[in-house]
């Protein structure tokens, strides 16, 4: 599995270094459930919430054989920094072993939290959520 993340131009894309073993996203549909007058309750089908992902790995700080990219830690925590911190989305694409597209959306950094471990790789935390463009027409 690969993880890639671009601004929206295109002009910085960052490959994830190490994909963690595990990943899930969440899906929500946003129902209603409101009571009737006889005392009962009916389900309002909703409308599709905004899809969320967390992703906990590290950035290596020496050369792993089964690293995905050369991204060193500090570049990676400059680019997710300098993102969030402007409120930029990214286009995220995760993709399987076989190239297949299972994920392609644009995200918002919900937090980032980061820190070194014990043998000097920095562990970090990714919340993201999908960010849907509001067109007026």
């Amino acid at each position: 599995m690969d993880i890639v993340f671009a601004t929206k131009d295109r002009k910085r894309v960052l490959k994830l270094p190490i994909v963690p073993p595990e990943l899930q996203w969440d899906n929500p549909q946003k129902h209603e459930t409101m009571d009737t007058i006889q005392g009962g309750e009916v389900l309002i089908p909703g409308l599709k919430g905004l899809t969320t992902l967390s992703i906990d790995s590290f950035f290596p700080m020496k050369k792993y054989p089964f690293r995905k990219s050369d991204v060193q830690g500090k570049e990676a925590i400059e680019f997710f920094m300098k993102n969030k911190e402007a409120r930029r989305p990214l286009r995220m694409v995760i993709t399987s072993k076989s190239g297949l597209e299972l994920l392609n959306k644009l995200i918002m950094i919900e937090n980032f939290t980061y820190g070194l471990d014990r043998v000097g790789d920095i562990k970090y935390s990714l919340a993201l959520k999908e960010f849907v463009e509001v067109v007026v027409t």
